[in-house]
């Protein structure tokens, strides 16, 4: 943890000066922000990237001078938001803060992608980065991966899981979870993942994969029962818990990253001073420490090395759905 602290605060100091002379020389967006911002959250309110983005947009438009409006555009597992978003003016006033596999996974798992994040996008940051948990409704009688596995292949496609919607994030991470363990599971896809995860609770739904930073409360008050968690080291804020890795499943790595980006065509010195921005604002002890209550580390790399990470991803997404022959309408 210290590391990325550390990473945040020494990318915030080299921005600085970015942030005060972008686009002094006049040119397109040297004026910017002149009005407030919008950002295009394609998921419901209430759940894990909506709260790290009104923490950081608190924050940003401190830093900015303008508002950071959040504009949650629900639908089609972040689809219907990411494509407004791409069709947006690109002037930098309308902004997109979505999940990884808005931009890792789109174009090569949909038979008839609406946009295409390697040319609609201009990556701007990572903002903060996490793991998912497997979780399970308070009545299921499985109470870790192994057992889980164990159940499922006795039992093919007779147990159900929840998703935030078809190729979302969530749903993906199961899919990936099932082919990895051998198993054929029944997917239940919702608009989003807050009412999802009412029925995982009232266990109308068996399993879900949960973005961390919205799970904790649930796990914690023994809403829900957390199986295993996704990347290959344990949670810090679930030691006990086991990664999904080491109950059965080797190999097994789903990280869950917040990244920021504008519509292709934004002039340069808007991302800039965005980027610069949203470091200064990820160097705040306040938003440190707000994130990490979330279960969500800070970020804050440069547009370049998202983009470097975005590909590598989609490479490895591309590979998987390949092997699977898997292709969603």
């Amino acid at each position: 943890m210290r590391r990325l602290i550390s990473c945040v605060a020494a990318w915030a100091a080299l921005a600085l000066p970015a942030l005060a002379h972008a686009g002094a020389d006049g040119g397109p967006g040297a004026d910017f922000p002149a009005l407030p911002i919008r950002w295009i959250v394609p998921f419901p309110p209430a759940g894990s990237i909506d709260a790290v983005a009104r923490v950081v947009g608190r924050k940003l438009s401190q830093v900015l001078g303008q508002q950071i409006i959040i504009d949650n555009r629900a639908g089609a597992g972040g689809r219907v938001g990411a494509k407004a978003a791409a069709d947006a003016r690109p002037d930098g006033y309308t902004q997109l803060f979505t999940l990884n596999t808005t931009y890792t996974i789109k174009k090569d798992l949909f038979r008839n992608p609406t946009f295409d994040p390697d040319k609609d996008f201009e990556p701007i940051t990572i903002v903060a980065e996490t793991s998912q948990l497997l979780v399970a409704s308070p009545k299921f009688p499985a109470h870790d991966v192994r057992q889980l596995i164990d159940m499922a292949r006795k039992h093919p496609h007779e147990i159900n899981f929840a998703s935030s919607g078809v190729g979302g994030s969530l749903h993906l991470a199961m899919l990936y979870f099932e082919s990895q363990a051998g198993i054929d599971l029944v997917h239940i896809p919702y608009k989003g993942g807050p009412p999802a995860v009412n029925d995982l609770m009232t266990d109308r739904v068996s399993l879900m994969f949960f973005n961390t930073p919205a799970a904790l409360s649930y796990v914690k008050n023994h809403q829900l029962q957390a199986l295993g968690v996704s990347t290959p080291k344990r949670s810090m804020f679930l030691p006990d818990v086991p990664t999904i890795a080491e109950s059965g499943v080797p190999g097994f790595d789903i990280s869950v990253w917040f990244g920021l980006s504008v519509p292709a065509g934004t002039p340069k010195a808007v991302v800039e001073r965005m980027h610069a921005a949203v470091a200064q604002a990820l160097a705040d002890p306040g938003v440190r420490h707000d994130l990490i209550a979330l279960g969500a580390e800070p970020v804050g790399d440069t547009p370049a090395d998202f983009a470097q990470r975005m590909r590598r991803e989609s490479e490895a997404w591309t590979q998987t759905f390949k092997q699977a022959d898997m292709v969603l309408e």
